[in-house]
């Protein structure tokens, strides 16, 4: 019912009369009333009766403070049913203020499960070797640091814009799967897998592969061209194990990005700067995957909203042992939505993160388009669906 139809229906006198002008029109008569015997044929509802005793148990979603580092929230596991069964996993958290406090509610669908995300876990070593750096070295600036090869000093180039390669796929420096590699090397596979598990609080994620190419650098050191130090050197390296995360994981990661600002210290990425969480900001803006623009853009509202902020991390893959074709989407969104304002409400603050898992199994995994361009077409269907929910305040309204 759209906003004319509920000022209409403030008139009682005119909607009883049309009520009553559709008794007539039908034919009713006492022994089959218009209403009273209109039965459940024609219900739009009809096909709901199964759910009804299910529904009845839930209760509606409530705002609640962001979680603490390694605390993992509630996860309402029946608010993304809508999502077409080819979105596998998922894990959306919603944001809004309350008394000048982000507020949160977090859904999903095997949220906990982990699975292979691709190249959508890139980021996170990352955020690790910023966070390393950070703690380090807190007076420094990300900007004058370089990556160098401590056995040759020709091998050189800005950790800003090696962090931009990985996301954005234009191979300035080098190819993505190499750098993301390279920033594997600032710490142990099990130090690393370690840390991540207690920022998100999930101890049965795995973070111990690579990403199918040897690093761009194999033994990297982090140099500050400003002062002439050696801020950080490669570790050891120990053997390779595997890169099974689950959509939550991704969530929380991203949302810890996103929200950073908004955030009370006990909440945020372990002694993370934001002028130093600014440049992974900037690379994750330049991501090649753009399904928040095209849910914007079908939903007709790009032109509208305002102070728009989309980073995200895509990830692909044709899975041979699993005979499917897979892809991941992570991203964060933020805007001012000005559409409330025409229903004489102030403009209404989006923000929300989000990760999506898709996957279509493949008839002959020799030419895998058919299924790959369907499953782009409904990972995409699927983030303007969660974007038109997001926008009429449905996702959080159960």
């Amino acid at each position: 019912m759209n906003n004319d139809h509920l000022e209409q229906a403030k008139n009682r006198k005119q909607v009883f009369d049309k009520f009553l002008q559709i008794e007539q029109k039908v034919g009713a008569n006492a022994d089959k009333l218009a209403f009273l015997d209109r039965g459940i044929e024609q219900s739009k509802y009809k096909n709901s009766i199964p759910n009804y005793s299910q529904s009845l148990t839930r209760k509606p979603l409530q705002y609640t403070s962001y979680p603490v580092l390694g605390n993992i929230p509630y996860i309402d596991e029946q608010g993304l049913d809508f999502l077409h069964p080819q979105i596998e996993e998922a894990c959306i958290s919603l944001g809004k203020f309350e008394a000048g406090e982000l507020k949160t509610i977090w859904m999903g669908r095997n949220p906990l499960k982990t699975a292979q995300f691709w190249s959508s876990t890139k980021i996170i070593p990352v955020v690790n070797t910023l966070s390393k750096i950070d703690q380090l070295f807190p007076q420094g600036d990300i900007k004058n640091l370089d990556l160098k090869d401590a056995k040759n000093i020709t091998v050189k180039f800005p950790l800003d814009l090696a962090i931009q390669d990985i996301v954005s796929y234009q191979e300035n420096l080098a190819t993505s799967n190499s750098l993301a590699a390279l920033f594997k090397r600032f710490e142990t596979r099990s130090n690393l897998e370690a840390w991540f598990q207690k920022v998100t609080g999930n101890s049965t994620l795995k973070f111990q592969g690579d990403y199918g190419e040897q690093p761009t650098i194999q033994n990297p050191i982090i140099f500050d061209r400003t002062t002439q130090n050696t801020l950080i050197k490669a570790v050891t390296d120990t053997p390779k194990g595997d890169n099974l995360v689950s959509a939550y994981d991704l969530t929380r990661l991203i949302s810890l990005i996103g929200w950073h600002a908004y955030l009370p210290a006990e909440c945020q990425l372990p002694n993370l700067q934001q002028k130093t969480l600014n440049s992974l900001i900037l690379a994750m803006g330049q991501d090649t995957a753009r399904y928040v623009d095209v849910a914007l853009e079908t939903l007709g509202i790009q032109e509208v909203i305002t102070a728009p902020v989309i980073l995200s991390k895509m990830g692909y893959g044709n899975s041979e042992t699993r005979q499917t074709v897979e892809a991941c989407y992570m991203a964060f969104v933020q805007f001012i939505d000005p559409l409330a304002l025409g229903n004489g409400k102030s403009a209404q603050f989006r923000t929300l993160a989000l990760t999506l898992r898709g996957v279509i199994p493949v008839a002959n995994f020799n030419d895998c388009t058919p299924e790959a361009l369907q499953l782009d077409a409904r990972m995409a269907a699927e983030v303007t669906e969660i974007m038109r929910r997001v926008i009429t305040e449905e996702l959080d309204a159960l």
